[in-house]
């Protein structure tokens, strides 16, 4: 296949994957819980999510094929655990992608009004799912096109939003820690947490590595300047938002919608919220695209069906396209947003713990790639410790949905091996 993604087409991935509601959708209790704490906690937050996006872009310096931390996990501790994280990987993108689906249809009904339509909500999740699985079974030429032009086209209402109130970022009162006696880690909790999730889809840009130029070269240095690009940009966002509302923040609204209608007027405003509608349209197509990937890569190793990685005519894995797309429309139809989003944040902490344990055992192994993070194991060390201060409330949660995957995993294992067995018995004539 010769079209495949270069560097800053990985980059643009990377930043459609992640820029999206995440960032846009922060509720007013983050803003208030900032001011009132100060920004150590959200300082803890970036810098558990860039430790660990540094592990997955040093792994990607090793392994080229599709599946991510699907490979990571399988080359550090073995097939079993790797079809594990491989398996978890693929339904949590069905989860995600079906999330933001159904983020961009309640986005678009509010922005036009259209609420008192029947089922609208889900005509318009599903038929985006729809039209964007087509698109990507066409080919990867049309899915990198389209990505680019609307990740390039949403970042044009957020750079002038940042433009023109970057001169407010002086008015914010941001202390660097306000925390009481009761200790720093109770505020981290709750509201600063969601600022987690505005971080999250890094993981997906290496699922796709096979359709990228020199994946071994391109794919670490494009997730080192994606998660260096959005970090900036998500620091200006959130000190103009603090700058221009100055503490007039409603707890159980959406800041950063307010904070454009002060800053660009009621057009300006209009096409601030067009460009939010636009950036998630832009992680829809990012997940069309990754998502089909990770089932691919356990079908290439025949833990799964053979025919979800065969390709089309178009070059592309024309099966698990369509199954993957089909699963997402069945959850669209079935879930609702917020259920939604918090199955899917949870859900990915396992494979961000075992690629951050994979990078540790590479390197006691000496397995180097194209990418060796300095400070030996500092930066694996330090993700893992931080993502236990961040996550501990939820340990009970992660660990339930960690063996609901386990055993649902083991279970398809199991009966794909016995299947593969009994196919390589000869036939004896009696």
């Amino acid at each position: 296949m010769t079209n495949k993604l270069g560097f800053w087409s990985i980059v643009l991935l990377g930043i459609n994957t992640i820029l999206g509601s995440g960032i846009f959708l922060l509720p007013g209790t983050f803003y208030i819980a900032l001011n009132e704490g100060g920004f150590l906690s959200p300082l803890i937050v970036v810098a558990t999510v860039l430790a660990i996006s540094l592990c997955f872009a040093e792994a990607s310096g090793i392994f080229e094929g599709y599946g991510g931390p699907y490979i990571y996990v399988r080359e550090a501790m073995g097939e079993f655990m790797g079809f594990q994280v491989g398996f978890m990987k693929w339904v949590i993108s069905l989860l995600a992608w079906a999330t933001m689906a159904v983020a961009f249809a309640n986005l678009l009904v509010s922005f036009l009004d259209i609420g008192h339509i029947p089922y609208i909500q889900k005509i318009l999740a599903g038929a985006l799912i729809l039209v964007l699985s087509y698109v990507n079974f066409l080919g990867v030429e049309l899915t990198k096109s389209l990505n680019n032009i609307v990740t390039l086209g949403k970042m044009v209402p957020i750079l002038l939003f940042v433009f023109i109130g970057i001169k407010y970022i002086g008015r914010t009162d941001l202390v660097f820690t306000g925390v009481e006696s009761d200790g720093f880690v109770r505020g981290i909790q709750d509201p600063i947490l969601i600022l987690f999730y505005a971080f999250t889809g890094f993981e997906s840009i290496a699922v796709a590595a096979r359709d990228m130029r020199t994946p071994l070269k391109n794919l670490p240095k494009g997730i080192i300047c994606v998660m260096a690009a959005i970090t900036i940009l998500y620091t200006i966002l959130i000190l103009v938002i603090l700058g221009v509302l100055r503490g007039n923040i409603d707890p159980d609204s959406y800041p950063i919608f307010h904070a454009a209608y002060l800053l660009l007027g009621p057009l300006g405003g209009s096409f601030f919220s067009s460009g939010i509608i636009m950036s998630v349209i832009g992680i829809n197509i990012a997940s069309s695209f990754t998502s089909p990937r990770s089932i691919v890569a356990l079908s290439e190793k025949n833990t799964m069906p053979e025919f979800l990685s065969r390709k089309n005519k178009y070059g592309t894995p024309g099966a698990a396209i369509i199954l993957t797309g089909g699963l997402s429309l069945l959850i669209v139809l079935i879930g609702n947003f917020n259920t939604l989003a918090s199955f899917s944040v949870i859900s990915r902490i396992s494979q961000y713990l075992l690629t951050c344990i994979a990078v540790i055992i590479f390197r006691k192994r000496g397995i180097k790639g194209s990418l060796s993070l300095p400070g030996g194991y500092l930066i694996p060390v330090t993700a893992l410790i931080t993502m236990g201060i961040l996550f501990y409330s939820y340990v009970a949660y992660i660990v339930s949905v960690f063996l609901a995957f386990f055993l649902i995993g083991r279970y398809f294992y199991s009966y794909d091996k016995k299947t593969t067995i009994q196919d390589k018995i000869p036939e004896t004539n009696l």
